[in-house]
């Protein structure tokens, strides 16, 4: 199994579209994939470098609401959404992968919030993703 090492981390360099590819090499077609989604979803990517990961990471916006983080891997790219104690429980209930769901009930809290985290390898994960982005805009 490959160790997951967390790239993006010269605070320096954007992560635009020509740094993102040279990073993510063959995943990049599947994170333009991720990308178009969004877009068509009308949610906006929000890159910052953060002091405390010492690495650039992306807020999935909607309307000025946080729904998810994306984080790039060596490995591609992570998604990590958090929800509330009431609304973790919705996830179960929805139409994703098995996989996802055994991480959504394995993963620790942070705090009152419920982190479900995962790498996005193929465009079955991407089709999950935006069922967890659709159920985290609608729940409070």
């Amino acid at each position: 199994m490959v160790n997951e090492v967390i790239q993006l981390t010269d605070p320096m360099i954007t992560p635009d579209d020509t740094v993102l590819e040279e990073v993510l090499g063959k995943k990049y077609k599947i994170f333009q994939n991720f990308k178009l989604k969004i877009s068509e979803m009308g949610l906006v990517f929000e890159w910052n470098y953060y002091n405390d990961t010492k690495a650039w990471l992306c807020k999935v916006i909607n309307k000025k609401k946080n729904t998810c983080w994306l984080s790039v891997r060596n490995t591609g790219f992570k998604l990590t959404f958090y929800f509330s104690e009431k609304a973790i429980e919705g996830v179960f209930g929805l139409e994703i992968d098995d996989k996802i769901k055994k991480i959504a009930k394995e993963m620790k809290p942070v705090g009152k919030s419920h982190p479900v985290s995962f790498l996005v390898e193929n465009t079955k994960i991407i089709k999950d993703s935006m069922k967890l982005l659709e159920y985290k805009i609608e729940s409070k």
